[in-house]
């Protein structure tokens, strides 16, 4: 499926390129508040970084295309409880592609998409703090590589330059399987609040 996805995403971008009439990229970087639906714990209580690279394309007058290439933390840290304290440290790196429409006399602008992700690391922590990922990410448990989650956004921009984003994510696909969780077939899904600023740096184009 991820490679079917990489292959629909390669063949568009020329295609895009070539009907843009505006480019500008910038850099994105903030927090992820996160928590993993099905390790039978609430809140978004998992801080991480979410960083990384941004380009939009004009498609028309008020809607263009949003490509990003993010460092993004996740996981899951329980506010602390001597019998059920733990933390799930996943990192990934992530592919974020997203249709948005901007409302140019407010300011606002409302997006919607996909992320594909790859992980880099995964790390379980204990009641003690040590690093138990050996003994707990094991056979069927292990994290997959890549993962596939839908996005939802708002961003107000300041300036044609400056803005501030707030984004909703969740895993479409479980990021593994775990025989506690109570979610669909005994996956477990990463879902993520991030806040972000927004800055442009460049553009090329015109209309």
């Amino acid at each position: 499926m991820k490679k079917i996805i990489l292959l629909i995403l390669l063949a568009a971008f020329p295609f895009v390129f070539s009907q843009a009439q505006f480019f500008k990229a910038g850099i994105v970087g903030g927090l992820n508040a996160s928590q993993i639906d099905g390790d039978n714990e609430g809140g978004f209580t998992k801080l991480g970084v979410n960083a990384g690279f941004i380009s939009q394309i004009d498609l028309a007058e008020s809607w263009y295309l949003n490509f990003e290439i993010l460092y993004a933390q996740k996981g899951s840290a329980p506010a602390f409880n001597a019998f059920k304290y733990f933390k799930i440290q996943a990192d990934y790196a992530e592919m974020p592609l997203t249709i948005k429409y901007h409302d140019k006399k407010g300011g606002l602008i409302f997006g919607a998409g996909l992320a594909l992700e790859r992980l880099v690391r995964a790390k379980f922590f204990n009641e003690f703090g040590a690093d138990v990922s050996e003994f707990y990410f094991i056979d069927a448990g292990k994290p997959k590589d890549w993962n596939l989650s839908g996005i939802l956004e708002g961003t107000y921009m300041f300036n044609p330059v400056w803005g501030i984003n707030l984004r909703f994510s969740k895993s479409i696909l479980p990021y593994r399987i775990d025989g506690s969780s109570q979610f669909r077939n005994f996956g477990q899904f990463h879902r993520t609040v991030s806040v972000r600023t927004i800055f442009l740096f460049s553009a090329l184009g015109g209309k």
